[in-house]
Parts: C-alpha cells; sequence; structure tokens
C-alpha cells in the first residue's frame, strides 16, 4: 500500500497505468455490455442475430439489388434488471437510527435533499445492467439561504457553511477502478475521464481518493501530471463501490439470443408468404384496377377443336404451408424459460389484469420467485447502505458539523426493505385495529405497518396534536 501511495505523487503515470491494469479486463467486458443492453447491438455473439440473420445479394446486372435481413431485437435485458432492482429498492428503504439526536435528524434532512433513495435505485440498476457502479460524495459551499439551512432552521439546527453532496459515477461519463489490498479492502479509487478546454482540446483526467485526500491529474501539458493534492473532508474514501461478476441476464443470455432469431426469421418468413399471392393460369383480357369495387378477372373461353370441351384460364390465392404452431410453441416455451429462469415475472397486463381480486398474502405468493431473489441480494444492498451512511456520517463529524462527534459513538442505523407489492389495505388496517386494541401491538407500530405515510415520526405527532387537540375540546 505505502509503495502504490508514493507512486501518486512520485510517478503518477506509474501509478495510474497499474491501478488501471487491475480493472481493464472488466472494463473492455463493461463496454460490450452496455452495447447490448443500450444499443441493441446483436453481433457480440455468434448466436445473435446480427450473426444469424444475413443481408442476401438478388437478381443479376441492373436487377441486383441486396435484401436487408429481417433482425428483430427484443430487450429482455432491461425488463430483467428494471424488475429486479424494483424488487431490491424500487420502493424507499426505512433508516432506524439506535437514538433520536441532532445528528440523526441532520443525516435523515441530508438523505433527502440529496435524494438518496433515488440514486440507490440507480446504482443497483448500473450494478445490474454493467456490473459496476459508484457514489461519489463530496463537500460543497453553501449559501446561508441554501434549502439545507432552511431545513436546518426548521428542525432547530445551526446553518453551516458547507454541505455534503452525493453523485451516481457511471461508464457513460467516465471509466471507474477500485483498488484492492490482499484483504479485499478498496484504498484505492480512480475516476477517469475527459473534458474540452477553451481551444477544442480534449484532455484527460483522472482522480485518484484514499483514505484522506483526492489527488487531481491532467494531461493538458501534454503529460500526465499531478495538479493537485486535497484533503476530501471524510474520515474514509468518499466512495461507495458496488459490483456483480456478470450482468443480471447473463444466465439466460443463450436463451434471449434464440428467441430473437426465431422472432427474425418468423418475420423473414412472413415477408415472403404471410401475405396473399394471386396464382394466375392463362391469359387474362382485364386485369381490375386496385381502387375497383367487385373486381372481376375475364378469362378468353376457347373450345378444344377435338373434345369440343371450352377451355378457359384459372386464378387462386397460395397459401403457404407453414409450421406455425412449432414456431408459436418454441417462442412461448422459451419466452416462458428466460422469465423463469432469471426470477423475474411476467407483469404484462394480460398477465395482471385479475389481480385485483387476489388477497395480500397470495399476492405475495405469486411473485415468491422474485421476492425470494430479491432477498438472496438483501445482504449486499446492506452492506451498500450502511457504507452511505457511515460515509455522510464521517462527512458530518470531520468537516461540516465537528461538534457532533461525540453523538457519532452512539448512533447507528437498522436498516429496512420495503416491498413494492401494494397491501390490501383494508385487510392489514382491520388486523391492526384489533391488535391495537387488544393491546398487543404500540400505535407506532400499527402506523408502520400500515405504510400509508411513509414519515412515520411525522404521522405519530400528527396523531398527537389530534389526540391533544380532541382532549381539549372535551374540557371545553
Amino acid at each position: 500500500m505505502e509503495a502504490i501511495l508514493k507512486l501518486l505523487t512520485a510517478d503518477p503515470e506509474k501509478a495510474i497505468d497499474k491501478i488501471r491494469k487491475t480493472g481493464s479486463e472488466k472494463a473492455e467486458k463493461i463496454t460490450n455490455y452496455r452495447k447490448e443492453y443500450v444499443n441493441h447491438d446483436r453481433s457480440l455473439r455468434k448466436e445473435q442475430i446480427d450473426k444469424t440473420q444475413k443481408d442476401k445479394k438478388v437478381g443479376e446486372g441492373e436487377r441486383s439489388r441486396t435484401v436487408t435481413a429481417v433482425r428483430i431485437p427484443v430487450n429482455f435485458a432491461k425488463k430483467i434488471v428494471q424488475t429486479s432492482s424494483s424488487f431490491e429498492v424500487g420502493k424507499p428503504i426505512t433508516l432506524i437510527p439506535s437514538e433520536e439526536n441532532n445528528l440523526s435528524v441532520l443525516i435523515k434532512k441530508i438523505w433527502k435533499i440529496n435524494r438518496v433513495d433515488n440514486l440507490i435505485q440507480k446504482a443497483v440498476r448500473l450494478k445490474k445492467s454493467e456490473t459496476q457502479g459508484a457514489f461519489q460524495f463530496y463537500i460543497q459551499p453553501i449559501k446561508p439561504s441554501s434549502i439545507l439551512n432552511k431545513v436546518l432552521t426548521q428542525v432547530g439546527l445551526k446553518k453551516q457553511n458547507t454541505e455534503i453532496k452525493v453523485k451516481v459515477l457511471d461508464n457513460t461519463k467516465g471509466t471507474m477502478t477500485p483498488y484492492f489490498d490482499d484483504f479485499d479492502d478498496m484504498i484505492l479509487f480512480m475516476w477517469e475521464y475527459t473534458t474540452v478546454n477553451s481551444n477544442d482540446k480534449t484532455i484527460k483526467n483522472v482522480r485518484v481518493w484514499d483514505k484522506t485526500n483526492c489527488y487531481s491529474y491532467s494531461d493538458e501539458s501534454g503529460k500526465l501530471d499531478l495538479q493537485e493534492t486535497k484533503s476530501h473532508g471524510f474520515d474514509r474514501i468518499p466512495i461507495v463501490y458496488t459490483s456483480q461478476d456478470e450482468p443480471e441476464w447473463f444466465d439466460v443470455r443463450e436463451l434471449i439470443d434464440r428467441y430473437e432469431t426465431t422472432l427474425s426469421k418468423l418475420g423473414g418468413s412472413n415477408d415472403y408468404s404471410a401475405y396473399p399471392i394471386l396464382q394466375i393460369f392463362g391469359k387474362i383480357k382485364d386485369f381490375p384496377d386496385k381502387d375497383e369495387n367487385g373486381k372481376v378477372l375475364n378469362f378468353p373461353i376457347d373450345v378444344d377443336p377435338e373434345s369440343g370441351k371450352p377451355i378457359h384460364g384459372e386464378a387462386k390465392f397460395v397459401n403457404a404451408d407453414n409450421a406455425v404452431d412449432s414456431c408459436k410453441l418454441e417462442i412461448e416455451t422459451i419466452e416462458s424459460l428466460i422469465y423463469s429462469i432469471s426470477s423475474t415475472p411476467n407483469l404484462s397486463f394480460d398477465n395482471v389484469k385479475g389481480i385485483s381480486s387476489v388477497s395480500g398474502i397470495a399476492l405475495k405468493l405469486m411473485f415468491l420467485d422474485a421476492i425470494t431473489k430479491a432477498s438472496m441480494n438483501e445482504g449486499e444492498n446492506r452492506t451498500m447502505i450502511e457504507r452511505i451512511v457511515n460515509i455522510i456520517i464521517g462527512g458530518v463529524i470531520t468537516s461540516t458539523n465537528t461538534s457532533m462527534r461525540s453523538l457519532s459513538e452512539s448512533l447507528f442505523y437498522e436498516i429496512e426493505f420495503n416491498s413494492i407489492l401494494p397491501d390490501d389495505l383494508k385487510e392489514a388496517a382491520s388486523i391492526m385495529t384489533q391488535l391495537k386494541s387488544s393491546g398487543l401491538v404500540s400505535t407506532q407500530t400499527a402506523v408502520k405497518q400500515l405504510d400509508i405515510n411513509p414519515d412515520t415520526e411525522e404521522e405519530l405527532e400528527l396523531i398527537k396534536k389530534e389526540n391533544l387537540n380532541i382532549g381539549i375540546k372535551q374540557k371545553d
């Protein structure tokens, strides 16, 4: 570790190259994942439609032309990623502090102002589609009239000169590379990106974070030089990095390839045979116009001189004898396997239109596969969220509100994940009312379980005020 830290200032190019090598293989894979997921590139595997569906040249000479093959990409990958992300973090998580104090109030406000729940959803989608994502935390000056200071004034806390901000890094804007030690702890994080200067020259920029500092590099001079070494203001690396080995659709990629190939071949076949073809035998006197009503084909009638029988032409439509049932069976079977193996519920309109009559328990059983998958990933998501909370606390006690350091010593958080599945509110309210009347649950537990207001504390305060007003009126 000491060696790489020294290289960051003594030989930046060598240090950056060493860090970059640890993530070079992953960076190439991520580029291909993005091509497939975002750009619908289907030339990455030999089974994909850009490889199996070839354009053909037909005709000769002046009549020569190229017939473009039918290629129909179906973005199952996005469906799998979005559905999986929704079951895991689609609904904002609940942070439960071990105690209520000024620090827990401040963290709640920082969380809300930065819309961290939305950023968590974005980071999880990035991890599932590109295999990596990262949160970058930073501290910036603020004006006395900023939103944060207005919020702090409302809750009785002092105004701040600086605030904690957070954004999600993704591979459309740069390249991220974590650097781990022998114990798999991240000791450095590198972010490479480009900018354009006033002379329209593309400049390569690199930032590297360690536990204390942020190192900024640029090649504007023609050589990658260290521009600045600055304390980042946190008590740890202000980066939360999240990753997985393969994208979410990896286990069903061959099935998706086959589905797209089968569908594309069916589309190509339909172009040839799905529309009626008129087959004509003999000569026609008059061919009707396309806009003419009551179309009639007139054939001349001759007499066979030997038999004396009339001879005339004939017209009939040609229908293709194709294996429609086999093709339909294959497509339906593949689609079912894609959803089943990836633990993705098929939430099309036809599948959910009768779901309103299903009870809450039955509804959860219907989606048990997706719920199980989300539960299996809960540990990694919990670790990610705990790191986010710890970095925010570290920034508060190190830079923005150092007087709260003592409060951080006993403060920790429980993390509760919430389901996106709708509850049977009438059934839940009846159960909670009975339990509350029997003295088996508190008002706080009942309010939390019903989840009508995501802010349980706010709802409890409103209930207290209403009960107080009712008591005053009764005395009067």
